[in-house]
């Protein structure tokens, strides 16, 4: 009969279907996901990294029709969750995030003890947001201003310490960096969150901090605490009146931005469909307005342009890290 399909040909054709491969699979990226994704997010609840991840994860959701369910895994400055993240199933139901600590910083303090691979053990799949930090001080020191607060410094050596969230944050390294720039010495102080440090500089323990802009700002706004400079090479939108530390410092730029990975053989149907819908909820307005409500920027990119931040993040802080001689104990 015409329309017969013999035993030996259905078998021959399921064969063939199973060995297609997944490039070919019709529609296979489209029908992602058949489940809730988890999001791991390297860093505690709260602060400006997971504060991003769940709007951006919220809008997925809503696009995507299935929940992209947050899951914190804090520890070792980052490491902790990527390196868990280094090695979940490369499926498309685990991806993470990432920023300068995981991928700038840490792989020049850990070096040969990074638990993952910065650039191999992974598929990049965009840039999320940027925003500065925030060097601000208590209103109690004489400078009004960056130039006076270098002025106050060199007159005061080892006087006054800045406050970070821990050794080979960005909050550090900034404030290694305008040492450096600037030709002054401060002590260094660690907390174990934003929060805690930017209480101890509202109350004046510790006087001076290059916090993440979201932090510090509210309290810019209410007068207990002074704004001197933000230290990305432009002026945060937010609040245009703040210099930039290069405008007083050339060459000053360091920003704590953050981007989405996935598990190195995700496929690639899966990662460009990630793409897209990632590019989407970053142009929405209201994830803009969102962004800008943090003194943040929204930065949609592809793959190649996440890798690239990487790779030329990771030169940078070689440079700071090396002068500063910091290195992480075993």
């Amino acid at each position: 009969m015409k329309n017969k399909i013999t035993r030996r040909a259905a078998l021959g054709l399921a064969g063939g279907a199973l060995a297609m491969p997944f490039t070919a699979r019709s529609g296979f990226g489209q029908s992602y996901p058949a489940k809730p994704v988890t999001v791991i997010i390297p860093f505690g609840a709260g602060g400006t990294t997971d504060l991003i991840g769940r709007i951006v994860c919220e809008k997925l959701s809503q696009r995507m029709g299935k929940s992209f369910v947050i899951e914190n895994r804090a520890g070792a400055g980052g490491n902790t969750g990527v390196a868990g993240l280094a090695h979940s199933a490369p499926d498309g139901y685990t991806i993470g995030m990432t920023t300068p600590s995981t991928h700038g910083i840490n792989p020049n303090l850990y070096k040969e003890r990074l638990p993952f691979r910065p650039l191999e053990d992974f598929e990049f799949l965009s840039l999320a947001s940027s925003q500065p930090n925030f060097m601000c001080c208590h209103p109690s020191l004489p400078a009004q201003n960056v130039a006076e607060m270098i002025a106050y410094l060199k007159a005061n050596p080892n006087k006054e310490a800045f406050a970070s969230s821990g050794i080979g944050t960005s909050i550090h390294l900034s404030g290694e960096l305008f040492q450096q720039l600037a030709g002054v010495k401060m002590q260094h102080v660690t907390y174990r969150s934003s929060g805690a440090l930017i209480q101890d500089v509202v109350s004046g323990n510790v006087k001076i901090t290059f916090d993440n802009f979201t932090s510090p700002y509210p309290h810019y706004k209410a007068g207990t605490i002074r704004g001197l400079a933000v230290t990305t090479t432009q002026r945060a939108k937010i609040a245009p009146e703040i210099p930039a530390l290069a405008e007083t410092l050339p060459g000053f730029d360091i920003a704590s931005w953050n981007g989405f990975l996935a598990p190195k053989g995700t496929p690639k149907e899966i990662c460009d469909r990630l793409i897209v819908e990632m590019r989407a909820v970053l142009q929405d307005p209201t994830v803009v307005s969102r962004f800008e409500e943090l003194g943040a920027a929204a930065t949609p990119s592809g793959g190649d342009e996440a890798r690239a931040k990487a790779i030329s993040e990771m030169a940078k802080f070689k440079g700071i890290i090396d002068k500063a001689g910091i290195s992480i104990q075993n």
